[in-house]
């Protein structure tokens, strides 16, 4: 090939590339010399940080320390939980013993029993309170509802027996609500509760009494209180109501989250 012809013929564009690789071999140069010592200082520090990375910062004693924090944080959950999960007395769980009556005839049976021991007993203090305590005027069918009605009249039991004890005037109302997850599809969560609404009347000092029992009561199970509002009665000096919702409360977090926590 003639150099000296290709030359003549596109010395335009030789000298354009030239030009070009100048000034890219300038600007390399100078970007090179004006940030390398920046880039090597933060490769370095990437390094350093990745080695950091790859090292333990915990030591053993780190290590049982969490394990001994995790074990009484489990062990505070545990008893939480059994403070809260509502244990009915014998005489309000259904008996499924072969040949046992139906939970429905066991159902009849134990509020047959609270009423003719409670009312008598209640007539006895002059302390008035429904008939009905507060159970549903038709008779629950479903296993799963006659248990938490039973659990229910276990805790009306409880709390009317210490309205007696208190010498409290009237228990102006009691109802019952099932928690509304136990008849829908998306069930009733973690904690299903069964709410016991109570409404009291008369003298402020025994309403107080009562308030403070349901902490403490006989058989050691403190119910627990979901709603409390106590106010001044407008018509007699003295006197005041309280309004009282107690909960039957159910865990259903399966033991395996329970102890992950």
């Amino acid at each position: 090939m003639d150099l000296n012809s290709y030359w003549q013929e596109n010395k335009r564009f030789v000298t354009s590339v030239a030009a070009g690789a100048a000034v890219f071999f300038v600007a390399y140069l100078v970007v090179g010399g004006r940030y390398e010592g920046a880039i090597t200082s933060k490769r370095g520090e990437l390094a350093r940080l990745e080695g950091d990375l790859r090292k333990s910062h915990f030591t053993a004693g780190d290590y049982d320390e969490a394990e001994a924090e995790n074990e009484t944080l489990q062990a505070a959950v545990s008893t939480l939980a059994k403070g809260a999960d509502f244990e009915p007395r014998e005489r309000f769980r259904i008996d499924r013993a072969p040949g046992a009556p139906s939970a429905g005839s066991q159902y009849l049976r134990a509020l047959s029993e609270v009423h003719d021991t409670l009312i008598p007993r209640a007539n006895r203090a002059n302390m008035r309170i429904d008939p009905g305590l507060g159970m549903p005027a038709l008779s629950p069918t479903r296993d799963d509802q006659i248990e938490r009605y039973l659990e229910a009249l276990d805790v009306i039991d409880t709390v009317a027996n210490l309205a007696i004890q208190c010498n409290v005037s009237r228990v102006q109302e009691i109802a019952v609500r099932i928690d509304p997850g136990l008849s829908s599809r998306q069930g009733v969560g973690a904690i299903e509760r069964t709410q016991i609404q109570f409404s009291f009347e008369g003298p402020a000092m025994p309403l107080t009494e009562l308030l403070a029992r349901t902490q403490r009561p006989p058989d050691g199970r403190a119910l627990l209180i979901e709603d409390v509002e106590m106010l001044a009665s407008k018509s007699k000096v003295g006197d005041a109501r309280l309004d009282l919702t107690v909960v039957a409360a159910r865990l259903h977090q399966p033991a395996a989250e329970a102890e992950a926590l």
